[in-house]
């Protein structure tokens, strides 16, 4: 399957620059894949990355949580 690995995006607004990002991966250049090293989720996580997803106009993204207890996975969907 093809992936991209920290690829940039702009943010754009009033099609001016306005910041970028980096997603860790973007695969089938449809899913973003956002890796994390934290206890728990964290709404401000959540929030990141459905702010990517409203920014690439992509619909999925899997936010992955690597803790002491295994590693933990949320899928965040875009509504179009």
């Amino acid at each position: 399957m093809p992936f991209k690995k920290e690829q940039l995006i702009t943010l754009q607004y009033h099609n001016q620059p306005a910041g970028r990002y980096y997603l860790d991966f973007v695969v089938d250049n449809k899913i973003v894949v956002e890796l994390k090293m934290r206890p728990k989720f964290g709404y401000s996580h959540i929030k990141q990355v459905a702010d990517y997803l409203k920014t690439t106009g992509f619909r999925l993204a899997i936010l992955i949580y690597f803790t002491r207890d295994g590693v933990k996975y949320r899928r965040i969907l875009h509504p179009v």
